[in-house]
């Protein structure tokens, strides 16, 4: 049986907000911070990772691009895309500079090398959602993996960055310049996830539509939270990691 559009849009809001529930950057790693425990050695470690994986979101996005149309809803996607890439890659979206930028400066905040940045060390975990969700863009029609990436990441309201983001700079001594990166996502649900809800209501009118937009946001949850651990295991020296190539 098919779903109305309005009941399938909140089966997947009622899914992320089941998702809230956990902290965005990963239980362990959130918690070491809140309390201050966790070394300025295994915050780089972190934040290297974090900044290779904000950077392969890129590629992705090509994909996205790549597997639309030329119809009314394809037009819609892509111009989202481009609104994204303004971000990720320019100085003219939100935030002081382009995104990945602002990930790297936070890793340098916590002492990252130009060698450790070039040649990260990241959990076999990370490695694993960067090539799914790559493969994903490019087998699978640009909705799929859009809604997937900006539901899974972008849609959420609960206060965990900015928790995070306070705790770094009372028990870190962050700046507000070296923290832009979490500035620059704040807001991120009105400006890149809710669109997408307005996509799927538009594309997902069959069960089989529908359940790939469920599968492929199901599967971004999972190995993104896998990833977020396997980081957190890596920056704590309970996992080796592999060196990954940018």
């Amino acid at each position: 049986m098919t779903l109305q559009a309005d009941q399938f849009v909140e089966e997947l809001r009622g899914y992320m907000r089941e998702q809230e529930k956990a902290p965005l950057y990963g239980k362990s790693f959130f918690a070491g911070v809140m309390a201050g425990t966790m070394g300025r050695d295994a915050l780089k470690k972190w934040a290297i990772q974090h900044h290779y994986r904000t950077g392969q979101h890129i590629r992705a996005f090509g994909g996205i691009f790549l597997n639309t149309g030329l119809s009314p809803l394809d037009q819609r996607i892509r111009r989202h895309i481009v609104e994204n890439l303004i971000d990720e890659e320019t100085v003219m979206g939100r935030g002081d500079d382009a995104h990945w930028v602002l990930s790297r400066r936070l890793a340098e905040a916590f002492g990252a090398t130009t060698a450790e940045l070039t040649q990260p060390r990241v959990a076999k975990a990370a490695l694993d959602y960067v090539n799914w969700v790559i493969e994903l863009g490019r087998r699978e029609y640009g909705l799929v993996t859009l809604a997937a990436m900006s539901i899974g990441g972008e849609t959420r309201r609960e206060d965990s960055i900015e928790r995070l983001v306070k705790a770094l700079a009372e028990k870190y001594g962050l700046s507000r310049e070296q923290l832009e990166f979490f500035y620059a996502h704040m807001g991120e649900a009105e400006a890149h996830g809710d669109p997408v809800y307005n996509f799927v209501h538009d594309y997902a009118t069959t069960p089989e539509r529908q359940e790939k937009i469920r599968i492929a946001l199901k599967g971004w949850c999972e190995k993104f939270r896998a990833a977020q651990e396997g980081i957190f295991r890596v920056a704590m020296g309970a996992e080796e990691g592999v060196e990954a190539a940018l």
